[in-house]
């Protein structure tokens, strides 16, 4: 995520986490999914203002033990649930629940999620086809593997710079499948929402 300050993963991701209890069976689960997330990204936005580069130790410090203590209980909901439901906890639940295990420091954890966040996906069941390519493409850069769909850059020298692509000639029909725009697309929101050359 970031190391030594001078290389900071980049994966745009665009979340909107309503705070209404929709469709959810499990409304009370729901809430503290959607908790966790606010305090995951209000901590990292905290940090945003402060700049990545230049952050102080205790916000550091606290968006670990965040990462940390989220990871922990996403872990007993899996256990007791499985991966949750659109039906359980309403497409709120699983977004927040996905921003945990995407932003989770444990990287087995991540990988060992990411078939049940297939099948959810595959199976209309509220992990969206950018939660999935996402994950998809996390795991692989950790495994030391091209990426699949795009969705990893780093900040290399005031430059925005896609991770390795496999076979880039035909990334934009893998995009298609999942439901993301065209990598060209991409660059340019990334680029605006970064203010960064894309290289």
């Amino acid at each position: 995520m970031l190391k030594g300050f001078q290389k900071m993963r980049i994966s745009l991701l665009i979340i909107f986490l309503s705070f209404n209890c929709l469709a959810a069976s499990n409304t009370e689960l729901q809430k503290e999914l959607v908790s966790m997330a606010k305090a995951d990204q209000e901590v990292r936005n905290e940090i945003s203002t402060a700049g990545w580069k230049k952050a102080p130790a205790d916000l550091l410090e606290k968006i670990k033990r965040i990462d940390i203590e989220n990871t922990n209980r996403l872990k007993e909901i899996v256990e007791q649930h499985s991966w949750v439901t659109q039906d359980l906890v309403g497409s709120e639940g699983v977004s927040a629940a996905f921003l945990i295990v995407q932003h989770s420091p444990d990287y087995e954890f991540k990988q060992s999620m990411l078939p049940l966040l297939k099948q959810s996906f595959l199976n209309g069941e509220g992990v969206t086809g950018q939660e999935f390519a996402l994950l998809t493409d996390r795991v692989l850069i950790y495994q030391n593997k091209p990426q699949l769909y795009g969705t990893q850059l780093n900040i290399i020298g005031g430059e925005l710079v896609f991770e390795p692509i496999l076979d880039q000639e035909n990334v934009n029909h893998r995009r298609a499948e999942v439901g993301l725009p065209s990598l060209e697309k991409y660059k340019k929101v990334v680029a605006e929402a970064y203010g960064l050359p894309v290289k």
